[in-house]
């Protein structure tokens, strides 16, 4: 089995030797539980990611195989991963600040404008009920990862999908819209949601996500229709619902965060024991 390359939080967790286990199995991915955290063992036809190990086969394994980590090597069940230094590690960029604040006449003509099924309100609905928009239009968004984490089906979450690319957006838009780094850590903590969702979220809170989601924001930063449409496709491959719902979160992100206060009015971040938000103040 040969690793094609390597996300840069899964290099990182790789460095940790000792014991795990497989906590879900899939034809394409193998989810990881190590000491260092997260690692999903995939094949190529996975896209780049900063959580995953692409490898040109994958072992076969099933929930509940232990796993070992040691220098140079990965051991899931009888079956040893060489995980050699020279493998290419990816890590992803964000667009600077000043191009992303200005794609949002863009991301609302050109993505889709129905997000999944969260069951906030009821079986139907497919777009984010008032009270959750108003606590991204606020900044709140501790409290937005309360209301839509944990939500609807899938081993990641709709909702947790949704707040990935919300949380993406922020980390892009953290200089302008006064959101410290330290709020977005706290947004993947604060979802109720399980431990394979919440590593993806911590990545998406320090700007790395799966790269047809870092393809559409540049799309999107560009101005470039074609490219959109073409990293939108590649993120509607991902999962049953989960690039979707992405491409959603970014979405809303890039139309309802606040990035500057209105002419006239101060901006000041807000911190209490229990939350962190952007609030006007004039």
């Amino acid at each position: 089995m040969r690793a094609i390359d390597i996300g840069l939080d899964a290099a990182r967790a790789l460095g940790h030797p000792g014991p795990g286990r497989v906590l879900a199995a899939f034809p394409r991915a193998l989810y990881l539980s190590v000491p260092g955290g997260l690692v999903v063992l995939c094949s190529s036809q996975v896209p780049r990611g900063p959580l995953h190990l692409r490898m040109a086969a994958l072992p076969a394994a099933r929930a509940g195989v232990e796993v070992l980590v040691t220098a140079g090597h990965l051991k899931v069940g009888d079956e040893v991963c060489p995980v050699p230094a020279s493998v290419p590690v990816w890590s992803p960029r964000l667009p600077p600040a000043s191009r992303l604040s200005h794609a949002c006449r863009d991301a609302r003509n050109w993505l889709p404008s129905t997000g999944p099924t969260l069951e906030l309100q009821s079986a139907r609905d497919t777009e984010l009920p008032d009270d959750v928009l108003t606590a991204l239009r606020r900044g709140d968004l501790l409290s937005f990862a309360g209301l839509v984490g944990g939500r609807g089906a899938g081993l990641t979450p709709a909702g947790d999908d949704v707040l990935a690319g919300v949380l993406l957006v922020a980390s892009g838009l953290r200089g302008g819209s006064r959101v410290h780094a330290r709020t977005l850590r706290r947004c993947g903590l604060r979802a109720p949601t399980n431990d394979i969702a919440r590593a993806f979220l911590a990545c998406a809170a320090r700007g790395r996500c799966i790269e047809p989601a870092h393809a559409l924001l540049d799309a999107l930063a560009d101005a470039d229709r074609g490219a959109t449409r073409s990293a939108i496709s590649e993120l509607r491959r991902f999962g049953s619902s989960s690039g979707e719902a992405l491409a959603y979160g970014i979405r809303t992100a890039l139309l309802e965060l606040p990035t500057e206060a209105p002419p006239g009015v101060a901006t000041r971040l807000v911190s209490r024991p229990d939350q962190d938000q952007i609030e006007y103040s004039g």
